[in-house]
Order: structure tokens, then sequence, then C-alpha cells
């Protein structure tokens, strides 16, 4: 995780791993910190969280939204200023989200930076556990909703569908996509991407 955008405030970072999961820790100790390897961190209520690592499957799906939204930052430097994997969204001052993937405009809220900057549009790619499914659905969903999130995908390959959701001030406006869809947004004109390359293969 990327702490680059944080100031460092602590002499003596925290050393945390799998074993940490719960301890409660203030901003500055999470941005601080040095995780083990290869496990993720999320900051819920305060406490750590700590994810199990992407797999090959989790990566499978997520590697044509990663590739052809990079090909398309390349082409629309004047509309999109960053597309940052496995990005950093504080949702609130207890909370702080690792998005799979955090696209950020051009001319969005420029004077704030990592983690308070809010990106117009966040992609999760759901993993196996419950409590994963939990977090993507309904915990983020809400979170991202308060922050103003545009556009939040949840790319779930059980159910070989994308779940694209639009911001609307009593909530997000759903819309489902099939495998056999594309997915396109009016954020980014003329992005198309096949969802049949993200489920071709993957369990």
């Amino acid at each position: 995780m990327s702490v680059a955008d944080f100031p460092r405030v602590m002499s003596n970072p925290l050393s945390l791993g799998p074993e940490d999961a719960g301890r409660r820790l203030t901003r500055a100790e999470y941005a601080d910190a040095d995780y083990a390897e290869p496990y993720q961190y999320e900051r819920v209520r305060g406490r750590l969280v700590v994810m199990s690592p992407a797999g090959h499957e989790h990566r499978f799906v997520s590697r044509p939204f990663r590739r052809k939204l990079s090909a398309y930052w390349e082409e629309h430097l004047s509309l999109i200023e960053d597309v940052d994997v496995e990005g950093w969204v504080a949702t609130s001052p207890d909370d702080d989200r690792l998005p799979d993937i955090c696209i950020y405009l051009v001319g969005d809220d420029p004077q704030r930076r990592v983690p308070d900057r809010v990106p117009a549009m966040v992609f999760e790619f759901v993993s196996k556990k419950r409590s994963d499914q939990e977090r993507d659905y309904i915990h983020k969903r809400d979170e991202y909703h308060a922050i103003g999130i545009k556009e939040y995908v949840i790319v779930d390959r059980f159910k070989r569908s994308a779940l694209v959701l639009t911001w609307q001030p009593d909530g997000y406006a759903e819309h489902t996509l099939t495998e056999h869809d594309f997915y396109s947004t009016p954020l980014l004109p003329d992005l198309v991407i096949p969802l049949c390359e993200a489920f071709g293969h993957a369990g």
C-alpha cells in the first residue's frame, strides 16, 4: 500500500500482520505501518481488517478492466487523471478502503489528495468469502454512496455478472450486466469492455 500522499508522523512505525486483525488504529498509524505481505489491510470502524491476497481467478476477472481502462487513460489524458489499482479511499474518519480500481477524472476536486480525494468511479471484484461479498455489496456500497462516488461497479465472477451502481441522491440506481453484455459508461465515452473477456475462463 502506498502512503506517499499521507504525512508520516510516527518515528517508530508499527509492524502489522494477519495476527493484528481487529487492532484499533488511528489513520496516522494505519498510514505509517509496515505490513506483512502478501495480505491486504483496510481500516473499518477504527480497527484493522486483514484480507487475503488476490488470487489467480480474481486477477483474471479484473485483467480486461485493468488493460482497457489503462489504454483508455493513455488515449484520454484530458479526461482521466489517474487509474489507480488498489487505491486508497478514506470513506470516514474511521474507515480506510482499498478499492481494486479507482478512476480519478481531471478537474474533480483536484485540491484534495489521496486518501481524502474521492474517485469518480470504483471497481470491486468479488472474492469467495461471504464476509468479502458482504463488504462489497453492502458495506462499501453505503460508504461509497455517502462520499459521492458517481459510479460503483461490482464484478462478480460467481454470478458471472456485473452490478453497475449509479449515484442518485437517495441511493444508487442499479443496472445488472450479464456475461453476454458490454460494460460502458457515460463518464468514459466510447469505452467498451466485453464481460465475456472477464468471465470466459473464470470459475
